[in-house]
């Protein structure tokens, strides 16, 4: 497809499609030509100064969470990209808050041995004394997980439930084990307790809906216990991304795939796509209002879009569509019709909006 030169203005945003900048590689043969009649646009400034960061959260406090992973620290940001407080962790890869306004961080410790080891963290953000209260250089830290007898496995996400449970995405090299292999993810209660891997994924490297290899990010829905979940998909025959909806019955109770390709004329380009479209996933992320997925690949540095019933969305954009700014997206958070996207190479959150949602 030959590269055409592209220039939109939207309310003093300029998007400019050009030779220099890295395009996106081209989408399967099978999707529509991507339009631009509703597209995202940037927001300026972006927010910098942040060293290889891998992943962004937007709490229930409104403010913005980073985990800046090779400046070893946990950084809170208001919704202006002023700098409010930070606390130094080594190499946090993931970052959630429950209701409580507590943080549960992914990352890493060092045993006794000297060994690195992949750990979960809760910050206890919400203090008793005035002084202290909502500042992460001196809010209280506990280690609630640790995997001494695996140091090489780490957790790069975390999503939370309404009713402050939790599920870990726990990934490593050794996954040969069909009792205990290091990609898994975990369930834990409100109160820290593991309960059981998701019994519904598996890590048999296959080609089954429900196999995961490289796991790197998860989200849930709000009000229920769907998530989506996304994993590295160059080189392996697994699908880049699952959603899961979760189902209670007298006879069963636990998470099901949500689009299956062995059901009979299955054909959502959630699944359909869920092979080809892919390189390197990272990250997801879902608008509570419209249960819109957004999807990042830091292999097509690019973001895809799904819509609630699993449809791809023309509004899907990569570097160019973006003004060459969006190089490896490592992460993604959503709120109030802005796209935050974390971008792991030039070490910027970049915001984006839709034209159709711009005030006017």
């Amino acid at each position: 497809m030959n590269l055409v030169k592209h220039i939109s203005v939207a309310l003093g945003f300029v998007v400019i499609l050009c030779i220099g900048c890295r395009e996106k590689p081209p989408l399967p043969p099978q999707l529509d030509e991507l339009t631009f009649d509703t597209s995202y646009v940037q927001i300026f400034p972006s927010f910098g100064g942040f060293t290889e960061p891998e992943d962004v959260a937007i709490g229930n406090d409104q403010l913005l969470y980073v985990a800046d992973t090779k400046a070893n620290r946990v950084v809170m940001l208001n919704r202006a990209g002023q700098i409010l407080s930070a606390k130094n962790m080594l190499q946090p890869l993931s970052i959630a808050q429950d209701s409580r306004l507590d943080l549960l961080v992914g990352g890493l410790i060092i045993a006794t041995n000297g060994d690195t080891v992949g750990a979960i963290f809760r910050i206890h953000l919400v203090s008793s004394s005035s002084d202290s209260a909502h500042r992460l250089d001196v809010a209280r830290i506990d280690t609630v997980w640790r995997e001494l007898a695996r140091p090489a496995r780490r957790f790069p996400s975390i999503t939370i439930f309404g009713d402050n449970t939790y599920l870990a995405v726990r990934t490593g090299p050794e996954n040969v084990s069909f009792i205990d292999p290091d990609d898994r993810v975990l369930q834990f209660d409100r109160n820290d307790n593991f309960i059981t891997p998701v019994p519904a994924l598996t890590s048999r490297n296959g080609s089954g809906i429900t196999d995961i290899s490289s796991p790197t990010g998860i989200a849930s829905f709000p009000g229920v216990r769907d998530f989506v979940l996304c994993q590295h998909n160059e080189n392996s025959p697994n699908y880049g991304a699952l959603w899961l909806r979760y189902e209670s019955t007298p006879d069963f109770e636990g998470w099901l795939p949500r689009f299956d390709p062995s059901e009979p004329g299955e054909n959502s380009d959630f699944v359909r796509l869920g092979r080809s479209l892919y390189q390197r996933p990272e990250a997801v992320a879902i608008d509570p209002a419209r249960r819109d997925v957004f999807i990042a690949d830091a292999g097509r540095d690019s973001v895809f879009k799904f819509n609630n019933r699993g449809v791809f969305k023309s509004e899907s954009f990569g570097s160019a569509k973006s003004g060459g700014v969006m190089r490896k997206p490592t992460g993604l958070a959503f709120f109030e019709r802005v796209l935050y996207v974390l971008d792991g190479e030039t070490g910027h959150i970049n915001r984006f909006r839709l034209t159709t949602d711009i005030p006017r």
